[in-house]
């Protein structure tokens, strides 16, 4: 994978330019989305380890069936979050130079 300008900066340089992001109307409204989809994510692995855990004497199929899919998805949300922020992040740190 190539490495991106927001790659390429340095620790410092990405905090300012998170709180530049955060400072406009659309950097608001993306961070709200994207911890949104962080909770979301958080929230379906906790329920599937519920359920899983819920059940521990008598495991049958079902709560395997439930559990798996529950955890897949809910890895795959704070996934793309992350990798949703890099690609805004990235996107405005170009334009803003």
């Amino acid at each position: 994978m190539l490495k991106t300008k927001y790659d390429r900066m340095k620790p410092y340089e990405k905090k300012k330019l998170v709180d530049l992001y955060k400072k406009t109307n659309a950097g608001k409204e993306m961070m709200k989305r994207l911890l949104r989809l962080n909770l979301i994510g958080m929230a379906l692995i906790l329920y599937a380890v519920f359920v899983f855990v819920s059940d521990i004497k008598d495991l049958k199929w079902t709560n395997y069936a439930i559990s798996v899919p529950l955890i897949c998805i809910g890895i795959f949300f704070i996934f793309m979050a992350f990798r949703l922020r890099k690609k805004v992040l990235n996107q405005f740190a170009i334009k803003n130079k």
